[in-house]
């Protein structure tokens, strides 16, 4: 066997146990659902540093590893991790490719790179709001935003799932997209946000622009 398929295997083996970790970690919180999921995605080896929001956004979307959380970055102590959030983002609701998730913790905004998860993953990068907890507000799995209309018992169960995790009624949800920002905003009794949704069905989206956003979330 080579060093290269040594190292492979090896790379195998870890990623295997990290997985079966992030299992064990799920099923003694049995209050997770599919929907939920982390702001915390593979980072590319370049330094982006000085690059700018469209830069990382590229190297983001390079370096991409489709329907793959990266386990080994998430804190073993979810509970206190869910107790001192000071962010939760909420998307919509589940695309139909959640129909065929392979069936590991976490996935959620995590799929296809044709969903351009990487775009949210390169906008939140290096800010506060990364590593905070994600999740959707409709359960309802339809990839036509169009049909779906977020109700007022919607977002009462969402809300009720926060609770549940010990989410503190203080965080500020950043909803994904007008339509989720409308429904937590007439809803909701935590202090809501808007970005723009990430999907490329989406021409608002700019990363620039994304970034003044997430900057005026930070700083108000």
């Amino acid at each position: 066997m080579t060093i290269t398929n040594v190292i492979l295997y090896l790379s195998t083996i870890v990623e295997v146990l990290n997985k079966l970790l992030i299992g064990d970690i799920n099923m003694k919180n049995p209050k997770f659902n599919s929907m939920d999921s982390w702001a915390i995605w593979d980072i590319p080896d370049t330094d982006l540093t000085n690059k700018t929001p469209e830069e990382r956004q590229k190297f983001f979307g390079d370096n991409y590893r489709p329907n793959h959380f990266p386990s080994e970055k998430l804190t073993k102590d979810l509970d206190a991790k869910l107790e001192s959030l000071k962010y939760v983002i909420a998307g919509m609701n589940p695309g139909n490719a959640a129909i065929d998730q392979v069936n590991e913790p976490f996935l959620n905004f995590h799929g296809a790179k044709k969903s351009a998860d990487y775009r949210l993953a390169a906008a939140l990068y290096g800010t506060e709001i990364w590593g905070s907890f994600m999740t959707d507000v409709s359960s309802t799995i339809e990839s036509k935003s169009n049909k779906i209309k977020i109700t007022q018992d919607d977002v009462e169960k969402f809300e009720k799932h926060l609770d549940e995790l010990g989410i503190s009624k203080d965080v500020t949800i950043i909803a994904l997209g007008t339509k989720t920002f409308a429904a937590l905003k007439k809803f909701a009794n935590r202090d809501v946000k808007k970005i723009y949704h990430y999907s490329r069905s989406n021409g608002w989206w700019k990363a620039e622009k994304v970034h003044g956003q997430i900057e005026d979330i930070l700083n108000k």
